[in-house]
């Protein structure tokens, strides 16, 4: 299957394909990119940030009147899955976890010796956070079926709208 470089329509103007970025490397497969048609067909000249992922990847797709401009995919389900971490993050893990991401290995560890896997998905998002703050900070954010990175958004005063598709 062919791929489309970033910058580039969200909305093809022929088949659906993955949207790709070489620097940094990125990719949104084409059925998470189907998942934000609705929203740019919805929001046609909008500007700011869609989080959206499933069990394995976490996308952050900055978008600019209907264009996918960069993107940053993050592993944090994966490891969340592999770690046993919680559905819902411990909101004072994902804090801690901003403040110092060197310490995520360190706190990671803490939270599986006590069994605390809320904590463990708070660290993971928190250190997701961290990274992106690039993506959110000052940015309208949109998340398409993100609920546990929306409570985490909200709790560090980013206004975040949930988008659904029907």
């Amino acid at each position: 299957m062919t791929a489309e470089c970033l910058p580039a329509p969200v909305r093809p103007s022929g088949a659906l394909t993955d949207l790709v970025q070489k620097t940094p490397p990125a990719c949104l497969p084409s059925g998470h990119r189907a998942r934000v048609i609705p929203f740019v067909r919805a929001h046609p000249n909008w500007d700011g940030v869609v989080i959206l992922g499933d069990e394995s990847v976490h996308h952050w797709l900055h978008i600019s009147a209907g264009e996918g401009i960069s993107m940053m995919g993050f592993l944090t389900p994966k490891l969340r899955a592999d770690l046993m971490g919680a559905e819902r993050p411990d909101l004072e893990a994902v804090s801690d976890t901003m403040s110092r991401p060197e310490r995520l290995a360190a706190q990671l560890q803490s939270a599986s010796l006590l069994g605390d896997f809320a904590a463990v998905t708070g660290h993971l998002i928190g250190a997701e956070l961290a990274a992106a703050k690039v993506y959110w900070l000052g940015q309208e954010v949109v998340s398409i079926g993100s609920a546990s990175y929306v409570e985490a958004l909200q709790a560090q005063g980013v206004s975040v709208t949930e988008f659904r598709v029907t």
